[in-house]
């Protein structure tokens, strides 16, 4: 059981092993299906290899392989995953791939030119969202177009996407910061920063948020604080990629040893 006590929303987020699923290929992100199961990213080679090798993978709620074991095949290192409009969609290096998710099939591909590394996708009121690691943007694929959202310096190394209400959440690799973007201005305003790598990003039940950090780091944020560390990297190395929380499960992939594992979070007094 790890252990972090933090003056904060929770006195004491306590996390606590759930479940953990052995026998994947260097998954990458997680998404929860809608129907009480999880998909799963297997980037399955290299993150920048077009080898057609990337698949996608389904759990059941306690992280039980469900289906077939290649759920979704024909992929090029797919990472980030979003549900929009009963349709699922993942990045795949230079392109968005929209799949059915009832028939498990590729529906569309939708090619963005210049791309260089896209990474995690979000689906906000009808649009789904993209970021580009390697070139500083974002994407936005609306009514069957794809088309440039932002491209801003402090988008340097961009990955995790979160939506809210008012403003779009980004964690940036490169400047170690957490962003946000506001929606119709498109400004962009630092959190908070120290991080290295930062990478998913994700609301905590208890309050704050869930930050991971490649390639082995849990942090708990709460805005206007400094992030705190709960989990640090391990040797032998435990990858942490890209996470999600779900009610009280925070469920991170782990690009080695090819895993995905799942952690309750909760709030205890901090008398023990």
């Amino acid at each position: 059981m790890l252990i972090s006590l933090i003056a904060s929303t929770c006195l004491a987020p306590v996390l606590e092993p759930v479940w953990r699923t052995d026998g994947l290929d260097a998954p990458e992100s997680v998404i929860a299906d809608g129907i009480g199961g999880f998909i799963v990213s297997n980037v399955n080679g290299e993150g920048a290899e077009a080898n057609g090798a990337g698949y996608l993978a389904r759990l059941d709620a306690q992280g039980r392989r469900t289906g077939p074991e290649r759920w979704v095949t024909g992929l090029n290192a797919p990472k980030g995953l979003a549900l929009s409009g009963g349709q699922l969609f993942v990045a795949d290096i230079d392109t968005l791939v929209e799949i059915d998710p009832e028939r498990g099939e590729i529906v569309a591909r939708y090619p963005i030119e210049g791309a260089g590394f896209l990474n995690d996708v979000a689906a906000h009121e009808g649009r789904v969202l993209v970021s580009d690691s390697a070139r500083s943007r974002i994407h936005v694929l609306e009514d069957g177009e794809v088309s440039l959202w932002l491209e801003d310096a402090a988008l340097a190394g961009v990955n995790g996407l979160l939506p809210e209400a008012d403003r779009l959440l980004v964690t940036a690799m490169s400047n170690g910061e957490v962003l946000a973007v506001d929606w119709q201005t498109r400004a962009v305003t630092p959190l908070t920063g120290g991080l290295q790598n930062a990478d998913g990003i994700a609301p905590a039940a208890p309050g704050g948020y869930m930050l991971s950090q490649w390639p082995g780091d849990l942090w708990h944020w709460v805005e206007g604080e400094a992030p705190v560390h709960l989990v640090e990297r391990q040797d032998p190395p435990v990858l942490m990629n890209d996470l999600t929380v779900h009610g009280e499960l925070v469920i991170i992939p782990h690009w080695q040893p090819g895993a995905v594992s799942a952690w309750r979070l909760t709030c205890s007094d901090g008398s023990g």
